[in-house]
């Protein structure tokens, strides 16, 4: 239950990197949730951006996982959420990008199978692994 639940909180503002590659069941609510289409430059630097913001919100998901786990009431789950949150938030404009651009970047990747594999093939390269 635990497990699913922080599935469901990291990806937060859709800020997820594994939801967008796993297309998992977690995204149904964050989808629901998404439902502003924002409009977003798809071009190949805001797409690296993404990439690099993607790979950092893994790593911040990694790092607050066990935090969540720790966690032995709601209220501290919570916290933990909000921290794991704003950082990710953080690791999006790091990398350049605003929230609501890296959200509807996310979304469109969602719908768009070949936006999709571009963004994943961009997270292989070495160039988007430097963030």
């Amino acid at each position: 239950m635990r497990k699913t639940y922080l599935a469901v909180i990291l990806a937060g503002l859709t800020l997820s990197g594994a939801a967008l590659a796993q297309q998992t069941a977690t995204e149904a609510p964050v989808q629901a949730a998404a439902t502003q289409q924002t409009t977003v430059d798809l071009s190949d630097a805001n797409l690296l951006k993404f990439s690099v913001a993607m790979d950092s919100i893994q790593k911040v998901g990694a790092e607050y996982e066990g935090k969540f786990q720790a966690a032995e009431t709601p209220e501290q789950a919570q916290q933990v959420q909000q921290e794991a949150q704003a950082e990710m938030v953080k690791a999006v404009e790091a990398a350049g990008l605003t929230a609501d651009e890296y959200n509807a970047i996310a979304q469109q990747a969602q719908q768009d199978e070949a936006l999709r594999n571009k963004i994943l093939a961009m997270a292989k390269t070495p160039a988007a692994n430097k963030g």
